[in-house]
């Protein structure tokens, strides 16, 4: 009994086109997008598009050292501030007059760099001119302690090299292990709020939820069956959203290709990236239909469960800043944050038995007490039927 009504109401839904547009293919072209945003952020080159305002008749030495550098092209004005509000520039160079000989004079003159903190574009060029200007005055300490017949190592007795932790990661795989989890688990909520939306609240509104409590079926089943069919939506609509992020980065994108290898342990990513996705869609299916059936119709409904998505983007905003490293075990016992952390773990090449068992014990519990909460409303006429 519980596979007809699964298939009738399956049916129902498909029937609706805008279900299939909403559940389906927005969160599919939304997901691609992002990924467009993503690799174009990350393949960005600044190169030939450094900009700098200086001040017409500036010291000669410091401009010729900006642009012998391809990368940074000077713009002289006779306001390099106002160049720069005026987007002329990305930044602006204040060089003293005097520059040339008060170095020659063994002086310190100040050299200010002005940057626009609304820009990003701006802040890189700042950062790239103090690494030019930084070059050049470590050669000038240098042949001033040449001049004194000094060592340079004598003020420079050790060096710090910092590299990063993971091999060849260009920061790639850091961009993919943030948005992946997002879009896939965006999808999944995608595929299923409006059909929770509809065959809880919608079907009271349209006051034919009494047709089927009469009919020789059990609340369960009638229960169960809805459940998976807001289920099965959110499984497809995420596992679609995850085909659709795979093949956009393959052969759309160019930087973020080659940092998503999944050969290595491909059985063991697909069957805890499966699990959880279920597990994921069962859990937001069953308390979408709770809130489904606080709402009288399915306007109430809907702002019941917009909600939804920003509980769920809370937990993604609190891993952002978090390594796969700093996970610790207890992490993956909290539901939702424990699938995003899972899916960051499985993207990093790290497959912990013990986080996927967590992540599936925790989300089973869970929804086994909220299916029991369900289904305790389910049998109450005030929350089948609603009001009057």
């Amino acid at each position: 009994m519980i596979w007809h009504i699964y298939k009738k109401e399956l049916i129902d839904c498909l029937r609706d086109r805008k279900t299939i547009i909403f559940s389906v293919l927005i969160p599919i072209l939304l997901n691609v997008g992002s990924i467009f945003f993503v690799d174009k952020m990350m393949a960005s080159d600044q190169s030939g598009s450094m900009s700098v305002a200086v001040k017409k008749g500036s010291d000669t030495s410091v401009i010729d050292w900006l642009k012998n550098d391809d990368n940074i092209k000077v713009v002289e004005s006779e306001n390099p501030l106002n160049t720069v509000e005026e987007g002329k520039a990305l930044a602006a160079l204040k060089v003293p007059d005097n520059f040339s000989s008060a170095v020659l004079n063994m002086k310190s003159p100040e050299v200010t760099v002005y940057t626009d903190s609304g820009s990003m574009n701006s802040g890189t060029t700042a950062e790239y001119i103090q690494n030019i200007l930084n070059k050049h005055r470590e050669a000038i300490v240098n042949e001033r302690l040449g001049q004194l017949n000094i060592n340079s190592q004598t003020i420079a007795p050790f060096n710090v090299i910092e590299k990063g932790v993971s091999k060849e990661d260009d920061g790639s795989l850091t961009m993919i292990a943030m948005f992946a989890p997002m879009i896939i688990i965006m999808g999944v909520l995608g595929g299923i709020l409006p059909s929770a939306n509809d065959i809880f609240a919608g079907e009271k509104e349209r006051k034919t939820m009494e047709a089927l409590l009469i009919s020789p079926v059990k609340r369960t089943q009638l229960l169960v069956g809805k459940w998976l069919t807001i289920s099965t939506f959110g499984i497809v609509s995420g596992l679609l959203s995850t085909f659709a992020f795979v093949l956009s980065v393959r052969y759309l994108t160019t930087s973020l290709n080659d940092a998503l290898q999944l050969n290595g342990h491909f059985t063991t990513f697909i069957f805890s990236f499966l699990v959880s996705l279920t597990l994921l869609a069962l859990l937001g299916a069953m308390v979408l239909c709770i809130l489904s059936l606080l709402a009288s119709s399915v306007k109430e409904a809907q702002s019941y469960t917009s909600q939804i998505v920003m509980v769920a983007m809370l937990p993604y905003l609190l891993m952002m800043g978090k390594s796969v490293h700093e996970l610790q075990s207890s992490v993956f016992l909290i539901p939702i944050y424990n699938v995003f952390a899972l899916m960051k773990q499985l993207l990093y090449g790290v497959y912990d038995m013990q986080s996927l068992t967590y992540t599936i014990g925790s989300l089973s519990v869970c929804t086994i007490v909220l299916f029991a909460i369900g289904y305790t409303m389910f049998t109450k006429s005030r929350w089948v039927l609603g009001k009057g």
